[in-house]
């Protein structure tokens, strides 16, 4: 690699790491944590792919306003001085937290301690939650603020590993530590009675939505180092990314790839729109396949039927305020939460028109395989969900029916679908959830997968 070529890669690995807007954001989660004399706590809530990770890594890297020194006044004053403020970023998806998140906390703790080299006046003594709330103690006490960010948090909710034990822990560390979770729906829909809890119910909410128009500019205009032709279609982009980040994020890739194709003395351009389109696309499926199982695994307050018709009714076209019916708001406010759908003169539309054709494509291809099913006889409508199917779905399914009414424990379907009894039991959850979302759509119905608390699951065929 010449030394030109290294100097524009550099560049664009630059451009891919930096973070765009959520100003407001941060500022109130900010406030929150490092509040003086004691820190509140906040729920971060934001779909999958809309950049939680991200905003949280950030937060904790000393480029973020927690610790940035270009950012000491985004601070309370007893917090300026970046030294005064300690952040421990947790993944609780990770298999250590799974298995055992205090003691996990209480670890990267002790290692953060030893980094900082601060002096606690002794070791913190008993079960991981106490200490953990020991050292919180003793950093306020010495004129300092520990920050706890636990990423992907419904992770432990939805594998029912948050233990009462650990809840009556976390709660007197909100006292003394400034918290924050991050999940993909807000817990009152994921556990009603978590969510009444002297712990979380004095969470303040935000939600992590699409980016600021403002901040989705600056990020297009980042790319014109490698791509200075970028003026030419950076409205268009700006339009069919939808301000989202993952889009935006992709872009990197998609303007290298197009690049490649066009050559060394090539440059994107307006001639190029079409291709980049075609790849923006593609490259955008993974968001909007996950947006498409999240329309059909809605919360229980929210009623499918309804759901999909102000989608179909979306999808044909903006949908005016005056359009909007009552019985309509709360499934608008629950698709806006998703980064799905934005507000935009006095009218809502989707987000991207990217994400409108791939809608209108997989709703005319439901509303085929229903017509097919309803006209053929069974065993046709089951080949053809099993033609829809992934090939590991597929076999997951065929399983299932070999084994009806039996209990099946996910180490067994580790072993005997994916031939890997050591993999993690989260990619048995994530293709059931995925297998019971096109069982859903079945008609006539070929039966259900039901989840025997703590044993496994069932699989229950129609017919009996």
């Amino acid at each position: 690699m010449d030394q030109m070529t290294a100097g524009r890669k550099e560049r664009v690995e630059r451009v891919k790491d930096q973070f765009f807007g959520r100003e407001r954001l941060m500022r109130e989660i900010v406030a929150g944590v490092l509040a003086v004399p004691q820190p509140a706590s906040v729920s971060l809530v934001g779909s999958k792919l809309a950049g939680k990770s991200r905003l949280l890594a950030h937060l904790a890297s000393p480029q973020g306003p927690l610790r940035s020194a270009e950012l000491a006044d985004w601070r309370p004053l007893p917090f300026r001085e970046a030294e005064r403020v300690l952040v421990l970023l947790v993944d609780c998806d990770w298999h250590e937290a799974r298995g055992d998140l205090l003691g996990h906390i209480a670890g990267r703790l002790a290692d953060l301690l030893a980094q900082a080299t601060i002096d606690l006046a002794g070791e913190p003594e008993g079960e991981p939650g106490r200490r953990i709330g020991q050292v919180g103690r003793r950093l306020s006490r010495l004129g300092y603020r520990l920050v706890l960010l636990l990423d992907n948090f419904d992770i432990l909710l939805e594998q029912e590993l948050l233990t009462p034990e650990t809840v009556d822990a976390l709660r007197p560390l909100a006292r003394e530590v400034g918290l924050v979770i991050a999940t993909e729906q807000p817990l009152h829909d994921l556990d009603r009675d978590l969510a009444a809890s002297p712990l979380f119910n004095v969470m303040t909410q935000l939600f992590v939505g699409l980016l600021e128009t403002e901040a989705a500019r600056q990020w297009l205009a980042a790319y014109r180092a490698r791509f200075p032709a970028m003026t030419q279609i950076e409205e268009p982009l700006l339009q069919w990314t939808g301000n989202h980040p993952y889009l935006l994020y992709r872009l990197d890739d998609i303007l290298s790839e197009v690049q490649g194709m066009l050559g060394p003395d090539g440059r994107i351009c307006a001639e190029e729109l079409p291709l980049v389109r075609l790849r923006l696309a593609e490259h955008g499926r993974l968001l909007f396949v996950t947006f498409w199982r999240t329309l059909h695994n809605p919360p229980r307050r929210i009623d499918p039927a309804r759901l999909m018709g102000v989608v179909e009714r979306l999808v044909a076209g903006k949908l005016r305020v005056d359009q909007v019916e009552r019985n309509q708001i709360s499934t608008l406010n629950w698709l806006i939460n998703q980064s799905m759908v934005i507000y935009n003169q006095q009218s809502y539309r989707l987000f991207s028109p990217l994400f409108g054709e791939f809608l209108a494509n997989r709703l005319a291809r439901a509303a085929a395989l229903a017509a097919r099913t309803q006209a053929a006889p069974t065993p046709l409508a089951h080949d053809a969900l099993y033609a829809q199917l992934t090939k590991t779905e597929s076999a997951l399914l065929r399983y299932f029916q070999s084994h009806s009414h039996a209990v099946i424990t996910p180490e067994q379907l580790l072993a005997d679908v994916w031939k890997r009894p050591d993999a993690s039991p989260r990619r048995v959850q994530e293709a059931i959830r995925r297998l019971r979302l096109e069982l859903a759509q079945v008609s006539p119905p070929i039966g259900t997968i039901e989840n025997e608390r703590g044993q496994g699951y069932r699989f229950i065929p129609a017919s009996t």
